[in-house]
């Protein structure tokens, strides 16, 4: 349970942990190197340690100590993944293009993870398929094996640049054009940054990987890793983390520096571009510095408008937080969801503390804000949803209890005891640890 008591002002400086979305798919490369990976900058949250222990599970031997993680895959026999654990977290299925690459075959449950609507992987079947493999569903688990070349679609175009289907398709792309000998184009990609840093890593160990983000195309030409030495990779900041603080210190109208590093491609200045913009159109003052971005919110706020879609257009992981935003801001603001839906879940318990919303067939949120909220008990629906709910108590009157709190624990290292430090009246009422701390 996390407990806060309103309404409350951040002030001060934000460290951004490593960034979940990047961490995870290097994990699942892990498997296709046949090697020891290190991984600097890993954040200690549960969905990391759902995949270590899928990687155990698999035959991984696993060690995680201050933020670095290292994974020795040299030892996986296993190209099946347990149910229980997959049915956890979705980026569970990320490991199908890992375990083919490896084996030729794989079998995955359906993935778990959050609850926010219709999360299908039939684009990852459509696509295993195209790339000559035989797809079976049985007793919940998608079964991949018996590879023919003959049946190899070589220019596969995906109907919508999925995020997991991408992260897949690399995979399978190596593995297929290794097999043929031949190139492998997927057209119609996602290009967040932590899948063109996937790509940019991969390509820095030896193999043949060219990428397009304004045309979106990925090219694969057969190619192996060139590395038989332990591989080293730092990962980027969690562009989410970050943009949900900066959020909260707007809701709260606080003034806080964010640690930046001067990467043109992956710094928190690039990869959150569309939300400082959209900030600064409402009046928040928004400075970027060598290292850090100093964000300061003005009293006085205006109500906006903001529509959700795949990168570089503004993240679906931040419009719950916008809601929140939008609600301590006086007049009428429009959150339109275009991705998922089902995102809005969360809302109800933002009405709990007094939000006036009215969301309409599930994808426009419509905000009147500037109403005072006051405090209440109220349940984490999901990761990003629940960093919205957590939002909102730090603005509103008197004390909240958050439950469920297992949800945002999935996606933020220390969220309570880092908004403490920006100056918040918050606390935890227990301890919680996360990842798994192994010795050698």
């Amino acid at each position: 349970m996390i407990i806060c008591e309103g309404p409350n002002i951040l002030e001060g400086e934000f460290y951004p942990q490593g960034s979940k979305n990047g961490a995870l798919p290097l994990m699942a490369s892990s498997i296709i190197f046949d090697n020891i990976i290190k991984i600097n900058n890993v954040p200690n949250i549960i969905d990391i340690n759902i995949m270590i222990s899928i990687l155990e599970n698999l035959g991984c031997k696993c060690q995680y100590l201050n933020g670095n993680l290292i994974i020795d895959s040299r030892d996986v026999k296993n190209y099946q993944i347990s149910w229980e654990l997959a049915s956890k977290m979705r980026a569970s299925f990320d490991l199908l293009g890992t375990l083919i690459y490896r084996f030729g075959k794989a079998i995955i449950p359906f993935p778990g993870g959050c609850l926010i609507g219709n999360r299908k992987v039939d684009m990852h079947i459509w696509m295993t398929k195209q790339l000559g493999f035989n797809v079976k569903i049985e007793d919940g688990n998608v079964v991949v094996d018996n590879f023919n070349p003959k049946l190899v679609n070589n220019e596969i175009n995906f109907w919508i640049p999925s995020v997991g289907a991408t992260k897949n398709a690399t995979f399978l792309g190596l593995f297929v054009a290794k097999q043929t000998k031949q190139k492998i184009i997927f057209k119609n990609i996602a290009i967040e940054p932590e899948i063109t840093y996937l790509w940019d890593f991969l390509k820095q160990n030896g193999f043949n990987i060219f990428y397009d983000n304004q045309e979106r195309i990925l090219e694969i030409l057969p190619s192996n890793s060139n590395t038989n030495q332990i591989i080293n990779v730092d990962n980027i900041l969690d562009r989410i983390e970050a943009g949900t603080f900066a959020i909260a210190t707007c809701a709260t109208r606080g003034k806080i520096y964010i640690k930046d590093n001067n990467h043109k491609e992956y710094s928190l200045k690039s990869m959150l571009s569309k939300l400082w913009s959209i900030l600064s159109s409402i009046g928040v003052n928004i400075e970027f510095h060598s290292d850090s971005i100093e964000i300061e919110s003005n009293k006085k706020l205006l109500s906006f408008e903001v529509s959700t879609n795949v990168y570089p257009d503004f993240p679906t992981d931040l419009q719950p937080q916008m809601v929140s935003l939008a609600s301590s801001v006086e007049g009428m603001s429009v959150i339109t969801e275009n991705l998922f839906d089902d995102r809005f879940i969360y809302v109800g318990e933002l009405l709990r503390l007094g939000a006036d919303i009215n969301v309409v067939n599930n994808k426009h949120a419509i905000v009147n804000g500037g109403k005072k909220l006051k405090g209440a008990p109220v349940k984490a629906t999901d990761i990003r949803g629940g960093a919205a709910i957590l939002i909102a108590t730090l603005i509103s009157e008197g004390k909240s209890t958050i439950t469920n709190t297992y949800q945002i624990f999935r996606g933020y290292e220390n969220i309570v005891d880092k908004f403490y430090r920006l100056g918040a009246n918050i606390k935890q009422n227990q301890e919680n640890s996360l990842l798994k701390t192994k010795n050698a």
